[in-house]
């Protein structure tokens, strides 16, 4: 399985899709509403499709294959990736429907499509000339995906390492950041006021913002393997990248010590900060990162087809077997 989609051939863009499909189908045939934690930028969408929920999850499908094919692209274009594998694809794809019910219709997938951008314009800043706009278009963009979770914005703490690792440290890249990511605000709430609705839609916005340690957990046997053992890959994923990084070029040792940084602020934006079990998706792109680089690098894959083969078995039948409780509860 992993040899097969580290090849970027025709037929594995087909299979890709196919499987996408495959695990989607019950998601939109039976549909759910999102119920996690608040999100003023995804209710603007809800109203924006009429709280249609057939629309709202053909969306959510069409970004997230098309995020999984982006998020593709850029590890491809910034070494983390071969240069015609599809694995990152696939482990994305695979990741962010790991869990059923609102895992295929909330606020982290559209996130999810905006972070692979601010990801990219981090990892190519060794590349352009002209450091500020790339700064200040991460920034920019990761203004606006606060606008679904607001403790994104403890975010920038990423951006400001990753100016700190690719040695372009001016006052200048730090005070963009601050900028960029404060413009979005600007903008909303000079809405909310002119529209009279300061108090209620920034109390919206900004509730998040409170510290919430209660853990999340998974209930569902099926879900707690699939979460074990993605949960166990990743984990030897990241000490076998950690200790193989003085092997790499200084790029790429820089991306991937980026992409680590990502990973670890993800998370502790999750302890410390209220969410529902959806909001563990922000891992899904550092982990298919991380997993991805750490699989193309082995040779010997075949202990590892077997717990992705079974994963995938097992999200399947989850799917399915979900759609099956959704039904019977309809009739």
């Amino acid at each position: 399985m992993i040899s097969y989609f580290s090849t970027g051939y025709l037929s594995r863009y087909i299979w890709l899709l196919l499987l996408a499909i495959i695990i989607w189908m019950p998601s939109i045939l039976f549909p759910v509403y999102y119920s996690g934690i608040s999100s003023y930028a995804f209710n603007q969408i809800t109203l924006l499709t009429a709280q249609n929920i057939y629309i709202q999850t053909i969306t959510s499908f069409i970004i997230t294959l098309i995020t999984a094919f982006l998020l593709n692209k850029f590890a491809i274009d910034n070494g983390l990736s071969g240069k015609i594998s599809t694995l990152i694809a696939l482990l994305y794809i695979l990741l962010t429907s790991s869990l059923v019910g609102e895992f295929h219709n909330n606020p982290v997938i559209w996130i999810n499509f905006i972070l692979i951008f601010v990801l990219n314009n981090l990892m190519r800043l060794p590349y352009v000339t002209n450091k500020i706009p790339v700064v200040f278009n991460a920034s920019f963009l990761l203004g606006i995906a606060s606008l679904f979770y607001s403790p994104l914005v403890f975010f920038i703490a990423t951006i400001w390492v990753s100016i700190i690792i690719h040695r372009v440290v001016t006052w200048r890249n730090f005070a963009v950041t601050l900028i960029g990511i404060l413009l979005p605000y600007v903008f909303v709430l000079t809405w909310f006021f002119v529209s009279d609705n300061l108090l209620e839609d920034s109390y919206l916005l900004f509730n998040i913002l409170k510290i919430d340690i209660a853990p999340v957990l998974i209930t569902d046997p099926v879900e707690i393997i699939i979460s074990v053992i993605l949960l166990t890959i990743i984990i030897i994923s990241a000490f076998g990248i950690a200790g193989r990084l003085t092997e790499k070029n200084i790029n790429l040792r820089r991306n991937l010590m980026i992409n680590l940084f990502y990973a670890v602020i993800a998370f502790l934006i999750l302890l410390f900060f209220d969410k529902s079990l959806v909001s563990t998706l922000l891992l899904s792109i550092p982990a298919a990162l991380i997993m991805g680089h750490w699989l193309s690098c082995i040779k010997k894959t075949f202990w590892y087809d077997l717990p992705f083969t079974l994963v995938t078995i097992l999200i399947i039948l989850n799917q399915y077997l979900y759609l099956l409780y959704t039904a019977i509860l309809s009739l």
